[in-house]
């Protein structure tokens, strides 16, 4: 069975984690300050893929390229990277509702 690969442990001031789904090409991202947690959908299976093997890689870095190509949209638009806002959880330890189902 396949899902989402969670990914800590790396230095970030921004992001707390992310979650990678490499067959479905989706990104689920928690930022430390807010809480909030955003669904990424349709990123390229290469950078999914580059962020699951590169150990030294940014999660901050990383991300700054989705949040500036990704469009906000609750529907996946054909061919383009998307984001929508999922949750918000405020306790580290907790994981969002979208890994759990």
């Amino acid at each position: 069975m396949f899902g989402y690969t969670i990914i800590k442990g790396r230095y970030s001031d921004c992001l707390e984690f992310a979650a990678v789904d490499l067959i479905q090409g989706r990104c689920l991202v928690r930022f430390k300050k807010s809480g909030d947690e955003y669904l990424y959908r349709n990123v390229s299976r290469r950078r999914l893929l580059s962020l699951l093997t590169d150990g030294n890689k940014s999660l901050g870095f990383w991300i700054q390229y989705l949040r500036k190509n990704a469009i906000n949209s609750t529907t996946s638009l054909k061919g383009k990277m998307t984001y929508e806002r999922v949750g918000c959880t405020y306790n580290s330890r907790e994981l969002p509702k979208l890994l759990l189902a």
